[in-house]
C-alpha cells in the first residue's frame, strides 16, 4: 500500500514538473543563457528533481537529471 500512496506523490509532482520544465525549455531555448543554472526556471526545475529523485531513491528506481531530461529537446 505505501508504493501505491508515495507513486500518486510522485505522479502529483511530475504534473507540475512537467509544466515547468516546458517553460525552462522555452526560456533556454532563447540563447539568453550559457548555463543551466543561468534560466530563471532552474532553481524551481532543481527542487522538483531533487524531490521526485527522493521518492524514485524509495521506490528503487533510477534517479532522473535535467540535463538527461533535456537531451531530447536541446
Amino acid at each position: 500500500m505505501d508504493v501505491i500512496i508515495i507513486d500518486h506523490v510522485l505522479n502529483s509532482i511530475r504534473a507540475h514538473y512537467e509544466v515547468t520544465l516546458d517553460w525552462f525549455i522555452e526560456e533556454h531555448r532563447t540563447g539568453k543563457y550559457k548555463k543551466l543554472s543561468d534560466n530563471p526556471h532552474y532553481g524551481e526545475i532543481k527542487a522538483m528533481i531533487d524531490a521526485m529523485n527522493c521518492i524514485r531513491k524509495y521506490l528503487g528506481w533510477e534517479r532522473i537529471t535535467l540535463k538527461q531530461e533535456l537531451e531530447f529537446y536541446l
